[in-house]
């Protein structure tokens, strides 16, 4: 989701919000940036490995990428639900990572975000999660059964609830999940206060995660100030069903995981997990 340094910006915007009784936190929770089109390194994914994808969902047309694998994993796709932040574009070093590790990746913009028509809420995310994998059981080239879905912070509303609703992924990676709106906006704000009173929809991931079949590994960083570790990822992995793995990264913020675990230990971690899932 956002950095670091959204934090304070996040606390002013619930006390002036609720200082004048507004309803909904929605347009903080999605912070999206519009383009026209896409502009993305190609120095690791070069341009004949990706395709750009248009789907429909619920009537608005959303972009994604597919990205072809380099030939170690061909078999294993991830879908990956990026976070709040931008468009597809600002997550575009975690796709080269996913590619490094030789999977196949598809990622999509969320209703709003990049090139993709619409406004996101929690059910245009839903929509969107629904086209996705729409996409990749119906058209694109890859293993159904080897699917993994990757969700990192609010793309865990979309992963979660497909794997809860639709679909049984090979895996489930969590990384930085909140528990619910609930438990964002207590660890966003450090108020205890009503979701639904500043924030439409429930965003219940801790629920949902409950359903889900796959084996399941979270992973957050222990120092996140955006979304606490133990009101959030925790919950989120108490809630999983059996096989199931949490690593907490000891000096890990929000959105530098790989940085601190670092590029090789980071990508054993998720490459190991998406081929070897550990027993009970």
């Amino acid at each position: 989701m956002t950095s670091d340094r959204s934090f304070l910006p996040w606390a002013l915007t619930v006390l002036c919000l609720t200082a004048v009784g507004c309803m909904d936190l929605n347009d903080a929770l999605f912070n999206q940036t519009r383009v026209d089109h896409y502009t993305l390194n190609s120095a690791v994914i070069p341009d004949s490995a990706r395709t750009l994808v248009q789907l429909d969902a619920g009537g608005k047309k959303i972009y994604g990428f597919f990205v072809r694998s380099n030939g170690t994993h061909a078999s294993y796709t991830v879908l990956y639900c990026h976070g709040n932040r931008d468009n597809l574009a600002y997550y575009w070093d975690r796709v080269e990572l996913l590619y490094r590790m030789g999977f196949n990746v598809f990622v999509f913009d969320y209703e709003g975000y990049g090139m993709s028509e619409g406004t996101p809420s929690e059910q245009a995310l839903y929509a969107d999660g629904h086209a996705a994998l729409q996409y990749l059981l119906h058209s694109a080239p890859v293993t159904a059964k080897q699917i993994v879905f990757y969700g990192f912070s609010l793309g865990n509303v979309v992963t979660i609830n497909l794997a809860a609703t639709e679909y049984r992924p090979h895996v489930l990676i969590a990384e930085a999940p909140f528990a619910s709106a609930q438990s964002l906006m207590q660890s966003g704000t450090v108020l205890d206060i009503p979701s639904s009173y500043v924030m439409e929809g429930s965003y219940d991931n801790a629920a949902k995660i409950g359903r889900v079949g796959a084996p399941v590994l979270v992973i957050h960083g222990v120092n996140d100030t955006f979304i606490d570790i133990d009101k959030n990822g925790q919950v989120v992995f108490d809630h999983a069903n059996p096989p199931k793995r949490m690593v907490r990264v000891a000096g890990a913020n929000h959105t530098d995981i790989p940085a601190v675990m670092g590029d090789s230990a980071y990508r054993a971690l998720v490459r190991d997990f998406c081929l070897f899932p550990p027993a009970e």
